[in-house]
């Protein structure tokens, strides 16, 4: 007979392994599409496992992918009570909170200047930052990270757009312009570009002939 020691390392051995599998079943049915299989694997595997910072993403990312953002925000919350300085779940987290169907941009621009503290070069939450703040109707802000962004990569069409835009709003239509004909100059059928500087055009008109 063993003793019982070996047996309980033994079974804890076995669990650890049974949750790995779990989750490697998890991630092969996120891959191809089959979220809610996925998050009975992950919800089994957490089961095994409750504070596995890796199976919590995971679980999170599915949920976001059904969309469930309540849930996945809930599940990025473990995450970050864990690992307060998670990029990835910063991020994934401001993105569920800054949708259409949620539209908390507030929320969501703390996260994305939170995960600038722990990555204050990542352009890409950069930009998350500036289109938050443009939502917000906070321009000039937005203005300044899209312009930090075009100092480092000035072929960056959907910043430069933005950046148009938020021209637009504040009332600098020559500018707004200037942008969204840099954007047709590389792609011609920019649909947004095409459409806002028309927008700008009457916008500017109007304002000449108020």
């Amino acid at each position: 007979m063993k003793p019982r020691n070996q047996l309980l390392d033994e079974s804890i051995k076995n669990s650890s392994d049974n949750a790995k599998l779990l989750h490697k079943d998890g991630l092969e049915f996120q891959q191809i599409g089959r979220q809610e299989e996925a998050i009975s694997c992950f919800d089994k595997a957490l089961g095994l496992e409750p504070h596995n910072v890796e199976f919590l993403y995971d679980m999170a990312i599915s949920l976001q992918m059904i969309p469930s953002f309540d849930d996945a925000i809930k599940y990025y919350d473990m995450v970050l009570k864990i690992e307060s300085d998670n990029f990835a779940a910063l991020i994934n987290k401001g993105l569920c909170l800054s949708t259409p169907s949620m539209n908390r941009q507030e929320e969501a621009l703390l996260c994305f200047e939170e995960a600038l503290r722990v990555d204050p070069n990542d352009l890409g939450a950069l930009s998350l930052k500036g289109y938050s703040l443009d939502s917000l109707g906070r321009y000039r802000e937005a203005i300044r990270c899209f312009d930090k962004i075009l100092e480092q990569q000035p072929n960056e069409l959907n910043v430069s757009v933005n950046k148009g835009l938020a021209l637009l709003h504040l009332g600098k239509y020559d500018e707004a312009i200037a942008y969204f004909d840099k954007v047709l100059e590389y792609e011609p059928d920019n649909l947004f570009a095409s459409e806002w500087k028309k927008d700008a055009i009457k916008m500017r008109e109007k304002d000449l002939f108020s």
